[in-house]
């Protein structure tokens, strides 16, 4: 197969009634060719791709998207209950379910794969290209520099170690190969290994997915046949939380205490990669973060 570069980014985007992801995805390849310097592909559905050339100027988006992969997979029914601080939430479709394809769709020899709320605000994850086989963290900390609580580290109580798929960087080998089938089962056989892994919720998470893929290759034992970034942690942004000003490089954030949830506290980071999930805080710094000077 030829490749249309030999390094390069990639992020998937559907739009729900209530969340723009392609807006989103925007912002990621800002982040992600700002300071990676690497060429961003977009995999998306028809609508997701026409609202996005519709709702913004075609320079930003030529500008920050340099490929479009249009697929037409369908979407697998994938409520989620989203939160904007401890006291106001809201219920949307998330689409997630054909994230292993990315092994299929991408048009990279090496690939790195981040969510549309991931933000690249350093080149930290340049170092890695070179290492071969599957890069994902193995461990998240907040944004105070706290562990993550327990179902966001194991599977359940008693499970496997938790993996993140919010990034992921792989090669074309027979190793990566291997993840991706295995993934592509596991997806389609969610239940069952819900069932055997025993954890909780309805919710489809490609985070439980990879989870039980490196526990399989591992042979069902602790083992290292996934690359973790060095043992770095995912820092995380959770949804009670709030990012508050984007002043240049500096990211200032109010983190919400988890015991004590009316106190907040003031965060600032700079040139650090966060996963902001809270969608909608993320949607109120977007002209800021894309450098949009106010009217």
């Amino acid at each position: 197969m030829k490749y249309s570069a030999e390094r390069g980014i990639c992020m998937f985007a559907y739009n729900n009634d209530q969340l723009d992801y392609g807006h989103f995805a925007l912002v990621a390849a800002k982040q992600a060719k700002t300071n990676l310097n690497q060429p961003v592909c977009l995999i998306c559905d028809e609508g997701t791709w026409a609202w996005l050339n519709e709702s913004h100027d075609k320079a930003d988006v030529d500008k920050w998207i340099d490929e479009v992969v249009i697929t037409k997979d369908k979407p697998e029914t994938n409520m989620r209950k989203h939160f904007d601080s401890p006291y106001a939430h809201f219920v949307a479709q998330f689409t997630n379910s054909n994230k292993h394809k990315v092994w299929e769709y991408s048009p990279y020899e090496k690939t790195l794969l981040i969510d549309i709320d991931y933000m690249i605000c350093s080149g930290f994850l340049n170092n890695f290209w070179d290492m071969p086989g599957i890069s994902m963290f193995s461990n998240s900390k907040t944004l105070t520099n706290e562990e993550m609580a327990a179902r966001e580290t194991y599977l359940y109580d008693a499970g496997v170690p938790m993996w993140w798929s919010t990034v992921i960087m792989f090669d074309r080998s027979d190793l990566s190969k291997l993840f991706f089938d295995t993934w592509t089962h596991v997806a389609e056989n969610y239940a069952f290994y819900q069932y055997l892994y025993n954890f909780p919720g309805k919710l489809f998470r490609t985070d439980y997915c990879v989870s039980i893929v490196v526990h399989i290759l591992n042979g069902m034992t602790p083992g290292d046949i996934i690359n973790d970034f060095g043992g770095v942690p995912l820092m995380n942004m959770m949804q009670q939380d709030d990012l508050v000003e984007v002043r240049g490089e500096d990211w200032i954030f109010l983190v919400n205490n988890r015991k004590e949830e009316w106190k907040n506290i003031l965060t600032k980071i700079k040139h650090t990669d966060v996963h902001v999930m809270n969608k909608r805080a993320l949607h109120r710094q977007w002209d800021a973060i894309m450098g949009v000077a106010d009217e």
